[in-house]
């Protein structure tokens, strides 16, 4: 049952943000492949020189704000408006509501909840202050609140969720590569950094093991209510590799989390607009894929250097680009400030 509802809540990543297809490729190439929790790539950064001591928090400006884009997204779009309007909209739920029917309010919630290709992975339906129903998997983030109404008549409110912690954790992992854990009233509840520090602070600087982190610690909601702390852990970078901007250090952190998103696509070079979206989606940023003159994946502007910043609809931005598969080149402007 956990495993069925972390690939429906697994989908309420884009909320209608992202085409059917992203989701689809993201499905087939990630959700039986897991990554060690030290799977990030080396940052081509040093701790000393000119970013200095600022360095991991610099890396970790940029995973916070992926993490929380990732957050924000099971919070709103059309998706969880259509999910939304099934909840509000169902004929047996609203009568069992009017004619104070606990039997067939559950049934009617629970019939909610298990409709294939819907994403709601937990519902909970509450009358005069009492909880009629409450249906889905023990441990939900990003719950939604909201009204039912028969006939004019406020009959009840309900709580609700696409997405589950396990699968959170998982879509943070993949498109990040940093181990990530989560707490509840200061108690671990999961997560992939073992074994877990028993305290968090935010940039704090931890050893585990023989590696060296600082935490990004976000607040998230719990279901129904209450604080739900997501810690990151960032790998400390090697004080002997070579001085560098912070600049430098953002855009490799970049570099980084548009590298985890494209292995998520097999074989990129067909889902080279489905990687687009996901990687705009999830940074804030654009992408563009060009080989030679011909553009495979955006528009964009007419010349984009292979390194370095590059001004777009206003703003400059940090470019980052590989060949992905030659001759074809992924070029990715990155947000230049933390959380833009």
């Amino acid at each position: 049952m956990f495993g069925e509802r972390h690939g429906r809540g697994y989908r309420g990543l884009a909320s209608g943000l992202l085409s059917v297809g992203v989701i689809v490729a993201i499905l087939a190439t990630t959700l039986d492949i897991d990554l060690p929790s030290t799977g990030r790539a080396a940052v081509p950064a040093a701790s000393s020189a000119r970013c200095g001591p600022a360095t991991a928090a610099t890396i970790s400006s940029v995973d916070d704000s992926v993490a929380q884009r990732i957050y924000v997204g099971e919070l709103s779009g059309a998706e969880l408006g259509v999910d939304i309007a099934h909840v509000t909209g169902s004929a047996e739920l609203l009568n069992a509501l009017d004619h104070g029917d606990q039997r067939a309010v559950y049934a009617a919630v629970h019939a909610l909840v298990y409709t294939p290709r819907w994403h709601i992975v937990r519902l909970r339906v509450i009358q005069y202050g009492r909880v009629l129903a409450d249906v889905g998997g023990p441990d939900i983030i990003a719950p939604i609140s909201g009204t039912l109404r028969f006939k004019g008549r406020t009959v009840g409110s309900f709580v609700m969720s696409v997405q589950d912690d396990l699968g959170y954790v998982k879509l943070v992992s993949r498109f990040i590569g940093v181990p990530i854990d989560l707490y509840r009233a200061g108690s671990f509840v999961m997560g992939t950094l073992k074994p877990p520090p028993a305290s968090l602070a935010n940039r704090e600087s931890l050893t585990i093991g023989h590696s060296e982190y600082q935490t990004a610690v976000l607040n998230t909601t719990a279901f129904p209510a209450g604080t739900l702390k997501v810690a990151l852990f960032v790998p400390t970078p090697a004080s002997t590799l070579p001085p560098s901007s912070c600049a430098s250090v953002r855009q490799a952190a970049w570099s980084n989390v548009a590298h985890h998103i494209a292995a998520r696509f097999t074989p990129l070079s067909s889902r080279y607009n489905s990687f687009r979206d996901l990687l705009q989606w999830i940074s804030g940023g654009w992408v563009f894929v060009r080989s030679g003159s011909a553009r495979l994946a955006g528009a964009g502007p007419a010349r984009i250097p292979r390194q370095g910043t590059v001004k777009y609809r206003g703003r400059t931005w940090a470019v980052v680009s590989w060949e992905a598969i030659p001759p074809a080149r992924i070029f990715f402007l990155a947000p230049t400030v933390p959380g833009s």
